[in-house]
């Protein structure tokens, strides 16, 4: 079975979440046996493959749905929808507005490509929920195929951070340095505390700006580590060197640091607006993003609590790379071998 990978063009920009979901699907694929197919946008690939699984609603790969539809490839999509920052309301009347004459929105495309799939994969709950609200998708069409968890995070030596760095059982953050995932807040709330804020990542040319005000407002307990690669045994061992990982972002649609730091064991605090896996979210507290008093009283109380985290255990309920990997081959034949459309049975 040969399936094609469609996302969007500038993917290769920043390395984030989605090109890490990516990469890991694709080796679990090729490990059963299948032929990924990245894209090329030099060529015409939608005749020559079997599926197209499409990574992302950008309305940059529309014209290819439509071509895949209109050739008989069933089309699987993971529409990677990062709204949650926004309500619900808006983002509706936004779509339905799109279908005047004239009116041009990213929604509108999404749509085609939502009403054109086959499959949609949420990667939660809150996401199938947004997507059937905004875009009132069949609710036949979901499937919820959570991202795996990598057990590399687990096994990190923490020595090596500890020994590079100086520092161990601190406040640890992992994310691009901009305004969506909010250091600014966090910074500020570490001010006063007698614990070290860890954060790796580093800003885009376009987030300078925001990474000098993190900077500058940061007291002298934040340290800055700069970008560590996703499969650098540093960046596992960071997360087994910390005792707490908090996300305050605005928006996430299903973060793969939060199940990283769950590996490796580390305690959470979660932002309100972030999705959780249903496994680990009885053990992570929550909170506004803006209400920096309560992110310092959250951080004071998880870095004074010695009890054990029961997130280590929970996580064990979670698939493995490999695990979902497996699923996804049983919904390509289920559609490959279908006479029926996959909205009324699926083989």
């Amino acid at each position: 079975m040969r399936v094609l990978f469609l996302t969007y063009p500038r993917i290769g920009l920043n390395r984030g979440g989605l090109q890490i979901q990516i990469e890991e699907t694709a080796r679990s694929l090729s490990k059963l046996g299948l032929d990924v197919v990245q894209y090329d946008p030099w060529k015409n690939q939608v005749p020559d493959v079997d599926i197209c699984h499409v990574f992302s609603i950008d309305c940059s790969m529309v014209d290819h749905v439509t071509r895949a539809v209109k050739l008989k490839v069933p089309v699987v999509v993971c529409p990677v929808l990062n709204i949650f920052n926004s309500p619900p309301l808006l983002s509706i009347v936004k779509q339905k507005l799109s279908v005047l004459p004239g009116v041009y929105s990213d929604l509108k495309r999404a749509k085609v490509m939502l009403d054109a799939a086959a499959l949609v994969l949420a990667a939660n709950s809150d996401e199938r929920e947004l997507l059937t609200k905004v875009f009132n998708v069949e609710p036949a069409k979901f499937r919820i195929i959570p991202n795996g968890i990598s057990t590399t995070f687990r096994d990190g030596d923490p020595q090596l951070f500890q020994e590079k760095y100086g520092t161990k059982n601190f406040v640890l953050n992992v994310a691009s340095i901009e305004p969506r995932k909010n250091q600014l807040t966090l910074v500020r709330a570490m001010r006063g505390l007698p614990y070290t804020l860890v954060l790796v990542g580093r800003a885009s040319p376009e987030n300078e700006r925001y990474f000098k005000q993190v900077k500058a407002e940061a007291g002298s307990n934040v340290q800055f580590v700069g970008s560590l690669q996703h499969d650098d045994p540093m960046l596992a061992s960071c997360y087994r060197a910390a005792k707490l990982f908090v996300m305050p972002s605005f928006s996430e649609v299903m973060p793969l640091t939060l199940n990283e730091a769950a590996v490796a064991g580390c305690r959470i605090l979660a932002s309100d607006q972030v999705p959780i896996a249903e496994a680990i979210a009885p053990f992570v507290r929550r909170f506004r993003p803006n209400d920096v008093q309560a992110v310092t009283r959250l951080i004071d109380d998880e870095m004074r609590d010695q009890a054990e985290s029961a997130i280590p255990q929970a996580i064990r309920a979670m698939p493995t790379w490999d695990q979902v990997g497996q699923e996804l081959l049983v919904l390509y034949r289920s559609l490959v071998n279908c006479s029926e459309p996959v909205s009324q049975a699926v083989c």
